[in-house]
């Protein structure tokens, strides 16, 4: 759950302020968290794939959110 809340709120962030490219931010986060829960919780393959898939997802999705947040240049 904290691994979502993480990835969502970054990608908020990076969609607000950043730049599509900055995206790939996400991958080494993602694997950091799929790797302290395979060491921690013992995760089968299947299950890790399963977590760092919605992870992704979660980053992108916020991302997205964040992007629709940024002000239109003629609203200035």
């Amino acid at each position: 759950m904290k691994g979502m809340m993480l990835n969502a709120l970054l990608g908020v962030m990076l969609g607000r302020f950043g730049s599509v490219w900055r995206l790939l931010v996400f991958v080494p986060i993602v694997a950091a968290e799929v790797g302290y829960g395979l060491l921690v919780y013992n995760l089968s393959a299947g299950a890790c794939l399963r977590r760092g898939t919605a992870l992704l997802v979660c980053g992108q999705l916020a991302f997205l959110l964040g992007a629709l947040l940024r002000p239109i240049a003629n609203e200035r």
